[in-house]
């Protein structure tokens, strides 16, 4: 049961946390979703598709972002407090530096789990739907088959240039090779095409151009000019290939218990999989940790008006050594999957300093007694 104090403590947390969570997401929101941009712009699809796409990396980016809008957000709000001498006025009243840490261990519990719902769930469900979205991108031929002053090669044989489009999808300047039949060469070139669809069929009609061929063991070339001309590319729209999920769009029990299927491909291994579902366990323990190490760094040294800089540096220091050795554990595990166990230290070694850091603030100095004669 918490008690009033508890609770006031937990809302200055809170409070600045939902800030930091902001906008460090909003800026690496930004910086994943500005080379999305060409993708879906080539694709010919609207801002409200590219609303959706973005909104696929988000989970992605909450993942980063809470552990560090923790930290930050533990550290702005023990340093005001300091500052204030509310945590000094709470200690002179007889809280310890272990009760302090009561309320900020919940904070630290509360954005663990929901850490826990963005990697175990979010991230899996959402890489998933955007690696397919951007496949899907890949594929529609119909789509993409529009791009001025590139030379496209769709499949084997065939090549596509169009000097210039319009918004409407009319091309002119289009320069199309078919060689799939090496014996039978044929080139198209039109002053302008139109893309139709109809159901199922897809066709480039080509208005004022020629058609040239040389059939095999002549040296003669056959040229007809036509008003207006249909090509069928229906036949070119492959089936959508069917796509290898990575480590990093599947679930925990996926990862821990891969089946055959998964182990059949030789991209990834055991060892991958074991390592990404440690992975997606262990970062929502340091959203626990973090906030600790903050409390403990900020109390360690006593009271000082000078300010806590230099205890505030030194806690973002053990933060970026708890998150960066959770990235090298990680690649270690890729090599041996046996070594799963090593990915649990960072976090077990930021409590370990948390703990000895409030120990330390704990430690009362014993003044020394003047002896009278």
């Amino acid at each position: 049961m918490l008690n009033r104090l508890d609770r006031y403590f937990l809302a200055q947390l809170i409070g600045p946390f939902g800030f930091f969570a902001l906008v460090i997401a909003g800026i690496l929101w930004l910086a994943q979703a500005l080379p999305l941009i060409d993708n879906v712009i080539e694709s010919g699809q609207s801002g409200a598709v590219f609303l959706e796409i973005t909104s696929y990396l988000l989970p992605k980016v909450l993942m980063v972002a809470l552990p560090i809008a923790a930290l930050s957000a533990a550290l702005y709000a023990l340093n005001r407090l300091y500052s204030e001498s509310e945590l000094v006025v709470m200690m002179t009243a007889g809280q310890s530096p272990m009760a302090l840490a009561r309320p900020v261990a919940l904070f630290g519990l509360l954005v663990m789990a929901l850490m826990a719902a963005v990697t175990l769930y979010l991230v899996p469900t959402s890489q998933t739907l955007l690696k397919q979205r951007m496949a899907d991108f890949r594929s529609d031929f119909a789509k993409t088959l529009i791009r001025e002053g590139q030379f496209l090669h769709p499949v084997k044989g065939l090549t596509i240039f169009i000097r210039d489009t319009s918004k409407q999808g009319e091309m002119a300047g289009l320069f199309l090779s078919d060689r799939r039949d090496a014996a039978n060469p044929v080139v198209y070139t039109a002053r302008k095409a139109l893309l139709m669809q109809d159901n199922d069929s897809i066709r480039i009609v080509m208005i004022d151009g020629n058609i040239q061929r040389l059939p095999e063991g002549t040296a003669q070339l056959s040229t007809i000019h036509f008003d207006t001309f249909s090509y069928d590319i229906g036949i070119l729209l492959a089936a959508p290939v069917s796509r290898t999920r990575s480590p990093f769009e599947r679930f925990v029990p996926e990862l821990i218990w891969p089946d055959e299927k998964m182990l059949a491909s030789k991209r990834y291994g055991r060892a991958d999989y074991l390592a990404e579902a440690n992975h997606k366990l262990v970062m929502p323990l340091s959203a626990l940790v973090l906030p600790l190490v903050a409390l403990g760094a900020i109390l360690a040294g006593g009271f000082r008006r000078g300010g806590f800089m230099g205890r505030v540096m030194g806690a973002i220091g053990i933060g970026l050594v708890v998150q960066a050795g959770v990235g090298i554990s990680k690649s270690v595990v890729q090599g041996n999957g046996d070594l799963y166990w090593v990915m649990y230290m960072p976090a077990l070694f930021g409590l370990i300093v948390a703990v000895l850091l409030l120990r330390k603030a704990g430690r009362v100095p014993r003044r020394r007694r003047r002896i009278l004669p």
